[in-house]
């Protein structure tokens, strides 16, 4: 089972690529900022993406502020009046020089033998997995504050009395009046934490610096308040925080969609608890605009869009969901030897798709897979909804969930869903695809229609194909040279073959470039640009829906309860009939009559940076 985990894992995170060197550079910036390239060089304006080499700096003016991003995806927040020399940019080793000012620095997990330390006049700060903000002048005096993670200080000149290095944990400041004095190690007070996790990018007004961490502080009373409830205890939240607090994995861009729709795309590999994995890809659009009409549709073969032609603050998700039946290493370079030499299985995982636009309206498409310990394998079919299910059944074939979600439990219950906290209540094949579900590990069932007058959650059985080929249980029109696919599968809710219980699982598919284009094989093909930078320009789009099954009569000749042993006029038997039964119209709409979809959008930027980060780890278990 062990070689089988791998390889699933690196499903996830494909599209293996060579990473071309890269500059730290200047991400953002406000005022009056300044950049010297290299050691003798000369000051010049900073531009947006400006590099900087080993040897240069960053200087703030009195009004000036800046972000420097670093190629191991270490991020540097530079105040005003700020001077930030780039000592040493190694593979391996990162050496940071504040000669005076004040900076912020979020240092990601480090390789192995990877090092970074920021420098000042008096000591020289190591860390790793930190985040820490450094003020100092000139003369030595300064102020360090730890977020997160913890700093190891070696002074440059110690005093007489005090120690030459000593640890500055999570949470405490470190002050020092004068270089060659005492250093005094405090708990950081209320304001110096407000001043540190407030917003730093440049450009923002106090009170928008201030409006983030006010979120996270309600982030964290809600969370206080659960721990509360469930155990009582302040320890639970000091586990659960520490567990959360940081991605191991992220990477984001900004693009256009196949509709022109400007895109924010953010990617986040977590850990929720020591034996699963989340992979999240959210999708932020300020405004969705999407006025393809029915008859054009039809003429390229697509499938029809029945919600509102333009929609604000649009966010769609995809997440997926992991759980195994051992604690994962915390690093993922890490996970190839452990894979290789534990006996490691998954117990379940699932995708989940949602339009989050409205957090108490969801509409949402998911597949989920379990453990089955007599094949030894995931298997998706009716076990995933508590029906027990036999390998080779007439019922062993993938199961879709689907649905609207509504209320103030409306993430609750999607939370609910990809853990597969879910069961049919019938517990047999055949039901009229109802769920109940439970958020607190089994101790009560909810039905999901009972909720609200909108939930409405079924779980479908996949039509297979049939083995004759007298009947087609899909559509499917593919681009050549262009890279798009029209597809739709067909599925049946409750798996018992009503005529009103037929649904189409349709998407159209696309390989985008940055600007929203369609792309081409050639494209690919004729390029002399190394994969790195092909992929940088690169995205996937999907656009989902679940549309009603269009069927004249009830099929007749029914075997294993969704499958007509013999062609009838209801089921389609060529691509052209097939998508003529699929309607227009939507399965599930809202209470403006409104159908939905979902459009997610996928980079691949994430799946490069963790092979990037695996790949010395691939090599040696290779070797």
């Amino acid at each position: 089972m062990n070689r089988k985990i791998l390889p699933l894992l690196l499903l996830i995170l494909t599209l293996p690529v060579f990473a071309a060197a890269e500059e730290a550079k200047i991400i953002a910036f406000s005022g009056n900022v300044e950049v010297r390239n290299t050691r003798e060089g000369q000051w010049v304006p900073a531009t947006e993406n400006i590099e900087i080499a080993e040897g240069g700096a960053v200087r703030s003016g009195a009004d000036g502020s800046a972000v420097m991003l670093m190629p191991n995806k270490t991020k540097v927040w530079i105040k005003e009046s700020s001077t930030l020399e780039l000592e040493q940019r190694a593979t391996l080793a990162s050496r940071l020089a504040l000669v005076f000012g004040k900076i912020k620095v979020r240092v990601p997990h480090l390789l192995r033998k990877e090092k970074f330390e920021v420098r000042t006049p008096s000591a020289v700060c190591a860390v790793r997995g930190t985040e820490l903000t450094v003020d100092t002048n000139e003369t030595g005096a300064m102020v360090i504050n730890v977020l997160y993670g913890e700093v190891k200080l070696s002074f440059v000149v110690p005093s007489e009395k005090g120690k030459s290095e000593f640890y500055i944990p999570q949470g405490r400041s470190m002050s020092l009046e004068e270089r060659g004095k005492p250093a005094k190690l405090t708990l950081m007070t209320s304001e110096q934490e407000k001043s540190s996790l407030e917003n730093w990018n440049p450009g923002l007004s106090p009170s928008d610096r201030r409006k983030e961490m006010q979120a996270k502080d309600n982030d964290r009373a809600q969370i206080r308040e659960f721990a509360k409830v469930t155990n009582g205890t302040e320890n639970s939240v000091k586990t659960f925080l520490n567990n959360v607090k940081e991605s191991d994995l992220e990477a984001g861009r900004t693009l256009k969609d196949v509709y022109g729709n400007t895109v924010r795309v953010d990617q986040r590999l977590m850990r929720p608890d020591n034996s699963t994995l989340q992979f999240f890809n959210l999708v932020k659009r300020p405004v969705y605009n999407n006025s393809d009409s029915a008859a054009a549709a039809a003429a390229r073969g697509g499938f029809v869009y029945n919600g509102a032609a333009s929609v604000s603050d649009r966010l769609d998700l995809l997440q997926m969901t992991m759980k195994f039946n051992k604690e994962l290493p915390q690093r993922i370079e890490e996970w190839p030897g452990f894979f290789n030499g534990n006996s490691v299985d998954p117990v379940y995982i699932s995708v989940i798709m949602a339009n989050r636009t409205n957090r108490e309206d969801i509409f949402f498409i998911g597949e989920g897979s379990i453990y089955d310990t007599v094949r030894k394998e995931l298997v998706s079919n009716p076990m995933v909804v508590g029906i027990p299910t036999t390998e080779n059944s007439a019922n062993d074939q993938n199961v879709l969930l689907t649905g609207r979600l509504t209320g103030s439990d409306a993430v609750a219950m999607l939370n609910a869903i990809s853990r597969l906290d879910i069961k049919d209540p019938t517990g047999a094949v055949g039901s009229d695809g109802t769920m109940q579900y439970t958020t607190d590990a089994g101790a009560t069932w909810t039905s999901f229609n009972t909720v609200g007058p909108l939930t409405d959650v079924r779980w479908a059985l996949q039509v297979p194909q049939d083995r004759n080929n007298i009947y087609t249980n899909h559509y499917e029109v593919t681009g050549d040279p262009a890279l798009w696919q029209y597809r739709a599968d067909l599925y049946n809710i409750g798996g018992r073959g009503h005529l009103g219980d037929y649904v189409w699982y349709a998407k159209e598919n696309y390989a985008i470039n940055n600007s929203g284009a369609i792309q081409q094989v050639e494209d690919f093909t004729s390029s002399n640009l190394d994969p790195f930078t092909i992929l940088k320009n690169v995205a996937g789009e999907s656009v989902m829906y679940i549309k009603q099954a269009s069927f004249g009569t009830v099929p007749t000749g029914i075997s294993g309860g969704i499958v007509p042993s013999f062609a009838s006029p209801s089921f389609p038997t060529t691509n052209d009939e097939a998508y003529a039964t699929i309607a227009t119209a939507d399965y599930f709409t809202d209470t403006n009559g409104y159908g939905t979809n979902i459009d997610v959008v996928i980079i691949p930027d994430l799946a490069l940076a963790a092979v990037q980060k695996m790949l010395p780890a691939l090599t040696k278990l290779n070797d």
